[in-house]
């Protein structure tokens, strides 16, 4: 009996003790499972910080985090979509739109919230993670859509900046082998949310400044435009093309304000900018015709987004081109009359205009202007020579406005903008773990790159339009302007400046000034001189203005005078004086600027 009793206890032992085993087993299984996922999530995770650290553009940066998307949730498909300003800029899918696991939806730029339009306009306007199991009861997606998209579940969470701005979505849809996303999946979306974070807006600003640079570039081409007294037809092809590349438009038009048989004024074009090359385009508008002839009327930009369905489109234009955005400003002349227009276009695949695009295109437009109307009248220079030095003089005076323009944006709108990076650089920085040392590394070069990148923005404001010579004159501005050669150049400039008062008008102190940076400047880069001499005097009936230089010095009768001394002439003329130059090989050159005192 007793024997009995003791074999079933060890039986029920060894059964209990197999049993826990089991349990065990299945239990290391179960965390052996759980903790690969966590390290595959943190590789994924790790693959998405590294993106701040690569300089991916924005396409590049939203087709990474698509496939890290789809790969973290276990997902069929995922959309990426960057934002700016609210309007969808960049979007990618993972995989490519119309691959075999289905028809991924391309949200349209202008997110518009309501039933069968999607998570991403819901998730954008609330700034909340939206997770849809049966989207047949979801309202944000429908039964028509769920259907027509082949959706079975979705999940879409905001990527926020520091400010708690939306600035993209991360869009997940059917879980693979027929699954649900669980919240756990969620988690790590929005763990990837976070992560890329930083990344989404280093891509976002470096475009920008990409596009600031190449905006600049471009300002000061169309400036250099202007001296090349290219013809008006030339002018407005040149402006086209340069500005519909920029702005990487698919193409554009350009025309000029004309007098028509009958009288009446005309808007007249005649070539098309469209996939790279020139095409021929006759087209003319009255007033109130087309948006050629509204921007006659309305002397206003004309944005349309939806231009197959815009009353004023050309409809010629939709079907040859696939023309779906435009964007048109007028060309006024200093009057603020209209003379002519320009239009760029994009197509279908592509995001839409803005205002801020409109805006630069003004700003274009208006240095156009002033080239135009001098190519006009310098067909016109043999009988007409007094009306073409008042307009050189008054061209003169507009690039002024534009430099000071341009600096201006440099140093409040430019600077302003790279604090506001090197603000978020440091966020970043205090957001890294301790142990991070190479990324907390790379964001501090990083940093320093934007600190160069502000002083070098200062240095050419400065020389574009030095803030001084408005607050303080003349007196002070050659002065700072001798410091900054030295400084920069190492270029020594000995002054010798009278007092000045009272206080010149300003257009004497912009001649004079421009006068004496371009002599210095040409003495630093051609005279092989260790310094120069800058003198400025003012009796009471005349101001003369003086640069030496003991350098290799020229033969002016052999030597034919640039630009630069063309300029010079030109503003001592516009002031009714004169500019002489006295230069011999070996010897140096003197170059004497004397105007009457106002």
């Amino acid at each position: 009996m007793i024997p009995d009793t003791i074999d079933a206890m060890e039986h029920d032992v060894s059964t209990h003790a197999a049993e826990e085993i089991e349990a065990l087993r299945m239990e290391v299984a179960r965390l052996t499972q759980e903790n690969r996922a966590w390290a595959r999530n943190m590789d994924i995770l790790r693959a998405a910080v590294k993106t701040s650290i690569d300089e991916l553009d924005t396409m590049r940066l939203a087709e990474t985090l698509a496939r890290l998307a789809a790969q973290i949730t276990f997902a069929e498909r995922a959309t990426v979509g960057i934002l700016e300003y609210g309007s969808v800029v960049a979007q990618a899918h993972y995989p490519a739109v119309g691959a075999q696991e289905g028809v991924a939806y391309v949200y349209p730029p202008e997110l518009k919230r309501g039933p069968g339009t999607g998570l991403a306009p819901h998730v954008v306007d609330s700034a909340q993670t939206l997770l849809c199991r049966n989207p047949r009861t979801d309202p944000s997606l429908g039964v028509d859509f769920a259907l027509r998209h082949q959706v079975r579940n979705a999940a879409c969470v905001p990527v926020l900046n520091h400010q708690s701005t939306v600035i993209a979505f991360l869009e997940v849809t059917n879980r693979k082998a027929g699954a649900l996303f669980t919240q756990e999946d969620v988690r790590s979306l929005e763990a990837l949310a976070l992560a890329s974070s930083v990344g989404v807006q280093r891509a976002r600003l470096l475009d920008r400044l990409s596009e600031w640079s190449r905006s600049l570039e471009m300002l000061l081409s169309f400036n250099a435009a202007v001296n090349q007294h290219l013809d008006a037809a030339q002018l407005i092809r040149h402006l086209v093309e340069n500005a519909g590349l920029f702005l990487k438009a698919d193409g554009g038009m350009a025309g000029l304000l004309v007098q028509a048989a009958s009288g009446e004024a005309e808007m007249v074009c005649d070539v098309l900018w469209a996939r790279n090359a020139w095409h021929d385009w006759q087209r003319r508008w009255k007033s109130g015709e087309g948006i050629a002839g509204f921007m006659m009327e309305s002397e206003f930009p004309y944005l349309s987004n939806e231009y197959p369905s815009d009353p004023l489109a050309d409809a010629e234009l939709v079907r040859r081109f696939d023309v779906r955005h435009a964007l048109a400003v007028p060309i006024k002349d200093q009057s603020e009359a209209v003379i002519g227009f320009f239009k760029l276009h994009r197509s279908t695949p592509q995001t839409p205009f803005n205002w801020q695009d409109a805006a630069f295109l003004e700003s274009l437009a208006n240095v156009t202007a002033v080239a135009i109307r001098n190519a006009q009248l310098l067909k016109a220079l043999e009988v007409r020579g007094q009306e073409i030095r008042a307009l050189s003089a008054n061209h003169v005076n507009r690039l002024e406005e534009e430099r000071q323009h341009i600096s201006r944006e440099l140093h409040d709108e430019a600077g302003q903008i790279l604090i506001g990076i090197k603000l978020a650089l440091q966020v970043a920085a205090r957001q890294i773990p301790v142990g991070q040392t190479s990324l907390r590394h790379d964001l501090d070069e990083l940093r320093d790159q934007v600190n160069q990148a502000t002083k070098r923005l200062k240095d050419l404001a400065q020389w574009l339009r030095p803030p001084t010579l408005d607050q303080l004159g003349l007196e002070v501005a050659l002065r700072q302007l001798a410091s900054d050669l030295k400084n920069r150049a190492g270029f020594e400039v000995e002054i010798a400046v009278d007092p000045i008062s009272p206080r010149l008008p300003q257009s004497w102190e912009i001649a004079l000034y421009r006068v004496a940076q371009e002599a210095l400047t040409n003495v630093l880069r051609h005279a092989e001189a260790e310094n120069a001499q800058l003198e400025l005097r003012c009796a009471e009936d005349h101001v003369s203005l003086v640069v030496r230089d003991r350098g290799c010095g020229f033969d002016p009768g052999t030597v034919a005078g640039g630009l630069g001394l063309l300029g010079m002439r030109e503003r001592a003329g516009m002031l009714g004086g004169a500019l002489t130059v006295h230069s011999t090989s070996g010897r140096g050159t003197e170059i004497r600027m004397e105007v009457p005192r106002p």
